[in-house]
């Protein structure tokens, strides 16, 4: 019986399937879509929504060794996206609120399986930074979610343009806030959109400290490490 060498490709961590590609390319082209589709007009409204629940279809992929994990994702990205549509009929805020928590639901659910994924035993290779990478959009939608169901619950708690209780105006609020999370996560801080109750400073100061330390600590050693590892195996 042939042993395999450490040194060959089937060992080697870098040389492993992408398979965090995928939905590290569908939340970017989630986040540039989100700015070119106007919330004023019906069909780009639904343009986006589609956006969003393939996004969640890509995510159950990172999801799929868990059952358990898959199907309560898809249960709650299909229900999500089930009451947005409702609320461009019903005109119904509840129904707003509920997809958030759906929404909430699935990409914690993918944070969980990413970090499995990214920080379990074994070669730091480039799918691991690539999940990484995943973790660090993923941050930011999981705090524009709960930025957005704080603005339901406790209305002007960011200083955003002004918009309506309905479809239209959720997706508006969402992309402004969406935009915010993301200025906040890397502290770009332009100032433009700025929390104003207390509980909003609480969250963008947590976000924000976050998004700091995953960078330093978690982003730069795994790319080192992969680096070392990479040098290590030309010689």
């Amino acid at each position: 019986m042939i042993l395999a060498q450490p040194n060959e490709p089937s060992e080697r961590g870098f040389m492993r399937p992408l398979s965090h590609l995928e939905l590290l390319l569908t939340l970017v082209f989630l986040q540039i879509s989100q700015s070119f589709l106007s919330s004023e007009h019906l069909v780009q409204r639904s343009v986006f929504n589609f956006i969003l629940l393939f996004v969640v279809f890509s995510a159950l992929r990172t999801l799929s060794q868990s059952k358990t994990w898959t199907f309560i994702a898809l249960a709650a990205g299909v229900l999500g996206y089930a009451l947005i549509s409702y609320s461009e009929v019903a005109r119904s805020v509840w129904s707003l609120v509920i997809s958030d928590l759906c929404f909430l639901v699935v990409f914690s659910l993918l944070l969980l399986a990413l970090g499995e994924s990214v920080f379990s035993k074994g070669l730091s290779d480039l799918n691991r930074i690539i999940g990484a990478v995943c973790i660090y959009f993923i941050i930011g939608l999981l705090f524009a979610l709960l930025y957005s169901l704080l603005e339901t619950f406790q209305p002007e708690s960011f200083s955003l343009s002004m918009y309506e209780n309905d479809a239209a105006g959720h997706q508006d609020r969402f992309g402004q806030l969406l935009y915010f999370s993301n200025v906040t996560l890397t502290t770009l801080g332009y100032g433009d959109i700025q929390p104003v109750s207390r509980p909003a400073r609480s969250f963008a100061t947590l976000e924000a400290l976050i998004g700091q330390l995953y960078l330093a600590i978690v982003i730069a050693r795994l790319v080192g490490v992969h680096i070392a590892n990479a040098s290590r195996t030309r010689e």
